[in-house]
């Protein structure tokens, strides 16, 4: 379209066309009594050649990712695309030595960066092959490189570092979490929320999820059971390497590793899924039976929620002698979860819980802690979906009616206390009700069509509670702003719309 092609008649406001032509028009909006046009030729635009445009001067990365819930978890700056974390263990001595590589790329022009990394000494840190400066302040690892990083440029970070793991504090939860070990040599890794900075330096939130490989060395007769697949494993004298890679996105918190005197029991799952548990020779028989019905209950959820999200899945039992069973009865590490050794731990509603996990916490992660409520609430209302499978909707909506009779609601379900985040009555079971009250508000067909598409859509991602409303209003057709302001962020709970008949 040629400039003055465009122009029509016009109102009393003035304004400006500037035409990529070359030329200036000047007239008056619709509805004047009259209307002028002038055109002039304009003067030519001055180029300035790219390298005479400034760029911003490098800048140090955040020390946080914007987590309002945890300003110092995360940093920023970058994304990482991969680690590669390979380590000697000496579990009866608790010793490790190793590096972690870590590949990245720039976000902004970076002088500087943050890793979380607690505790470990650390021998040299490279940037880009090169020796690098480096401090750490608490949990907080700063990293300055010889030469700043451009920005959207890649680049890799070594970290060579040694000593006895220890599990830390968490900020979110209470107790310890991270690297616990046992007098016998038994290793078991809880990441959630925070525990990765015990044992290797990551950018240690779930919005920055990326690749990994893990190469581990142990004395011969220890295993080494990781987050994955299972590549490789290399006989060295004493010694022996396992290597494990994880190939889809992994949130640092769902990194885990550990080591026992495992017997690992393989069967094959539904659509080719592989299935391994990792038991310890005396694991008793009997207690295996829950396990066994993996296969059965990845079917169920895969027609609910659409197909398993990863190439295996299976559970690792915790050796009995390990702290960690003070902290947790179960945790849902990617492919392979961790449940301790206690009857509680092999019933069927805790298997499902940290099954359904895979599909919403681990495929789909939260975007901030806060929205926990989205992955702890729909893998409780899995089980009482597992519960009452095959039976009519009112029989869940019973078993939801008795939960929400007994529920301690001390704060609202959307915004759970930050100092115990894993409050369970808020983003267990209040998180349960959420999603039944919902189902109950738009049907049982956008309902699970809702599931399914925010699994579809979020696959391999983050999503946030404001991503789930949204969906929920798209999927549905209706307005659920109030819905969610009702059951999210109020103090008392309203009653359970009634049950279609």
């Amino acid at each position: 379209m040629n400039c003055q092609s465009i122009l029509q008649t016009v109102t009393t406001v003035t304004w400006v066309i500037l035409c990529s032509v070359g030329c200036v028009h000047t007239a008056l909006l619709p509805g004047a009594k009259s209307a002028t046009a002038t055109w002039k030729p304009a003067q030519p635009p001055t180029l300035l050649p790219l390298s005479a445009i400034p760029t911003p001067a490098p800048q140090p990365g955040a020390a946080g990712i914007g987590d309002p819930y945890y300003p110092k978890l995360g940093n920023g700056g970058y994304h990482v695309e991969h680690y590669t974390i390979v380590l000697d263990v000496q579990p009866v001595a608790n010793l490790i030595s190793g590096t972690t590589t870590i590949r990245a790329h720039a976000t902004q022009s970076l002088s500087a960066l943050n890793l979380d990394f607690a505790g470990l000494t650390i021998n040299h840190v490279l940037v880009n092959r090169s020796a690098a400066a480096y401090n750490r302040d608490g949990r907080e690892l700063t990293i300055t490189p010889a030469h700043p990083l451009p920005h959207n440029q890649e680049f890799t970070v070594v970290v060579a570092y040694q000593g006895s793991p220890q599990p830390i504090l968490s900020v979110a939860r209470a107790g310890e979490v991270g690297w616990f070990h046992a007098e016998n040599g038994a290793i078991n890794v809880l990441g959630e929320p925070d525990g990765a900075a015990s044992w290797f330096p990551s950018n240690n939130h779930p919005r920055d999820k990326a690749t990994y490989r893990f190469e581990i060395t142990v004395p011969a007769g220890f295993v080494v059971a990781a987050a994955g697949l299972l590549r490789e494993i290399v006989n060295q004298d004493e010694t022996v390497r396992y290597i494990w890679e994880m190939d889809e996105p992994m949130a640092s918190y769902l990194a885990a590793i550990n080591i026992d005197d495992y017997v690992v029991e393989t069967t094959p799952g539904p659509d080719g899924v592989t299935i391994r548990n990792y038991f310890s020779p005396q694991f008793p028989e009997a207690s295996k039976r829950g396990y066994a019905r993996l296969p059965e209950m990845i079917d169920f959820f895969s027609t609910l929620f659409g197909p398993y999200p990863f190439a295996a899945y299976g559970v690792l039992i915790a050796d009995p002698e390990s702290e960690v069973c003070q902290t947790i009865l179960a945790i849902e590490i990617q492919t392979l979860s961790t449940h301790c050794p206690e009857p509680a731990a092999e019933e069927e509603e805790v298997i499902v819980h940290e099954l359904v996990h895979q599909w919403f916490g681990n495929s789909v992660s939260v975007q901030n802690w806060q929205d926990l409520w989205l992955k702890e609430g729909l893998a409780t209302y899995a089980q009482w979906l597992w519960r009452t499978r095959g039976k009519e909707i009112t029989v869940i909506s019973n078993v939801a009616t008795v939960y929400r009779r007994h529920l301690n609601l001390i704060i609202p379900i959307g915004q759970p206390p930050a100092t115990d985040l894993y409050n369970h009555d808020s983003v267990y079971t209040g998180g349960a009700l959420v999603f039944h009250a919902l189902r109950l508000q738009v049907g049982d067909e956008a309902f699970f069509e809702l599931l399914r598409t925010y699994y579809e859509r979020f696959q391999g991602r983050n999503a946030s509670t404001q991503d789930f409303i949204a969906l929920a209003e798209e999927v549905s057709g209706q307005h659920l702003d109030d819905f969610f302001q009702t059951w999210l962020y109020a103090d008392q709970l309203p009653p359970l719309p009634a049950a279609p008949r």
